[in-house]
């Protein structure tokens, strides 16, 4: 009798192993909608010396705005309430404007996921420009990113399960201005949106935790619900990606804790919304004039993004 049910379970317990493989395998025609070449080109349009920086309330920054605005157009993501640009004061001086868009789920849902990369960055200071490709060009360009690889799922009826609200925002580096006006002005139930992904710097193999270059750092994993904590490890781990993740931010909770609360996570992190932030961090080149297109590793930011619509689908299931 025990040998019966052994080889009766025997079938069962290879679906299982095998289950999460198969997904990803069906994933990859998702992922393969992604080159290198139209992430470089994306990117390096952002860092462009026309954008002179992209700060808030500058030229450079409305025609990164209007960039965005029609890629989001051209990807096939709807306008957010009627719009896809939410706009805003700062300080009575300064006009701020995120760009939103939707994805609507396959099926009937009224969960969301919010996916965001702030777009600003510090501008020209004096004769200088801060060209701000990794800060947050790259973060942008997987924003961009992932949206076409779900518009591409969208269009095969396989998913998303939940609708997913892709958000550029602006204002950062105005102490989050963008992304705190963002979660104060919801218009629909905070209690609706599952969790956030945000992605800031993105793009450099510069500060590797350990001592393999293709790594990537996510802090807050431990927000989600347990059934989604776990999952980026079994990703990352898998050997079409070989990712280091490590979830701790070299093991400082001072540190972790400092970058979790200067990105645009933060403010939905504060109003009890799950948030993760996905970062290759601070290098040499941050905040200065040498974070240029040339300092960014597109192969890897490919492989990044593509282990982030993984997670983003993940999410997507039900709980």
């Amino acid at each position: 009798m025990r040998k019966i049910c052994a080889i009766l379970l025997l079938p069962a317990l290879f679906l299982l192993l095998a289950a999460p493989d198969s997904r990803a395998q069906s994933l990859r025609k998702y992922e393969n909608v992604l080159t290198e070449t139209w992430m470089q080109e994306t990117l390096s349009h952002l860092a462009h010396e026309m954008t002179e920086g992209r700060a808030s309330g500058t030229k450079g920054k409305e025609l990164a705005e209007h960039f965005l605005v029609e890629q989001f157009r051209a990807i096939g993501l709807k306008p957010w309430n009627w719009s896809y640009t939410q706009s805003f004061r700062y300080k009575d001086s300064i006009i701020i404007r995120n760009v939103v868009g939707i994805l609507p789920a396959s099926t009937q849902t009224d969960e969301y996921i919010v996916i965001g990369a702030h777009y600003d960055h510090l501008g020209r200071l004096g004769h200088t420009v801060y060209p701000g490709a990794d800060d947050n060009a790259s973060g942008v360009t997987a924003l961009l990113s992932l949206a076409r690889m779900f518009v591409s799922m969208k269009a095969d009826g396989t998913g998303p399960r939940k609708n997913l609200l892709f958000v550029a925002f602006d204002g950062k580096e105005l102490n989050l201005a963008g992304s705190r006006y963002f979660v104060r002005h919801l218009s629909i139930p905070r209690s609706h949106i599952t969790a956030m992904v945000n992605m800031d710097m993105l793009g450099t193999d510069l500060v590797p935790p350990r001592h393999n270059r293709e790594y990537l750092f996510a802090i807050g994993e431990n927000s989600l619900p347990e059934g989604y904590q776990g999952y980026l490890s079994y990703i990352c781990g898998r050997a079409f990606y070989k990712l280091d993740l490590d979830l701790t931010f070299y093991g400082s909770r001072s540190f972790s804790k400092m970058m979790y609360e200067t990105s645009d996570q933060h403010p939905f992190v504060t109003a009890g919304i799950p948030a993760v932030l996905f970062t290759s961090a601070f290098h040499e080149h941050t905040y200065k004039k040498t974070d240029t297109p040339a300092i960014i590793d597109y192969p890897l930011l490919r492989k990044r993004t593509q282990v982030i619509f993984n997670f983003v689908n993940r999410l997507c299931a039900d709980n």
